[in-house]
């Protein structure tokens, strides 16, 4: 749909300056379609929206569209969670679910902000993000069968405690990502009571 625009609109901005030149100036047929031509591709080329990581531009960045189909590779995931949180019927799991996705969510904004830390954050990415909403989709596939037999109940319950886990996981991870940042505002905070305690102030 985007790109159709930008095709309008370029064929609009070349058709207009064709006119200008041909009926106006009264320029050669042949000059003026050449340079209706190119100021059609100069337009689309110029209108082609520029690809980000937050407010990083994916081209200033080392490995920028590995880091981005990484980045999307997470927000499927975190969809998928999130569609699968919507249909859970049973509400102390759906509330479980609940604060899965939020950690998520807060992972995935702090990475937009610091696309520097996409790569680090793999681990979580392909591992437990993955493997959370693919066992979601599981238990919806189970929760659909209406079945009430000991077995599918037991896969139910071993995917919430697997849920549990993950809960647990996902905020370690989230710690993890921000290691270093944690560490920079700790070193901060102690250099700020040194220099109290120097001037006396503390």
């Amino acid at each position: 749909m985007e790109e159709t625009l930008r095709s309008i609109v370029s064929g609009i901005v070349a058709a207009v300056v064709f006119l200008l030149l041909f009926l106006g100036l009264k320029w050669n047929f042949i000059i003026c379609v050449l340079l209706g031509g190119g100021i059609y591709g100069s337009v689309f080329l110029l209108s082609k929206p520029k690809r980000r990581i937050g407010e990083v531009l994916i081209e200033n960045m080392e490995n920028g569209e590995e880091l981005e189909r990484k980045l999307k590779e997470a927000k499927e995931d975190f969809q998928s969670i999130q569609n699968s949180m919507e249909k859970i019927e049973d509400e102390n799991f759906k509330e479980q679910i609940r604060k899965l996705a939020q950690t998520s969510l807060s992972i995935l904004n702090y990475l937009e902000k610091h696309p520097e830390k996409i790569m680090p954050a793999r681990r979580f990415i392909d591992y437990y993000q993955d493997r959370a909403s693919s066992l979601l989709l599981k238990y919806i596939e189970l929760q659909e069968t209406r079945l009430d037999t000991k077995e599918v109940n037991s896969l139910k319950v071993n995917i919430k405690n697997a849920m549990g886990t993950l809960n647990i996981a996902f905020d370690k991870q989230f710690q993890k990502i921000m290691s270093n940042e944690l560490l920079d505002v700790d070193a901060e905070i102690k250099l700020i009571e040194q220099a109290m305690k120097t001037e006396g102030l503390s």
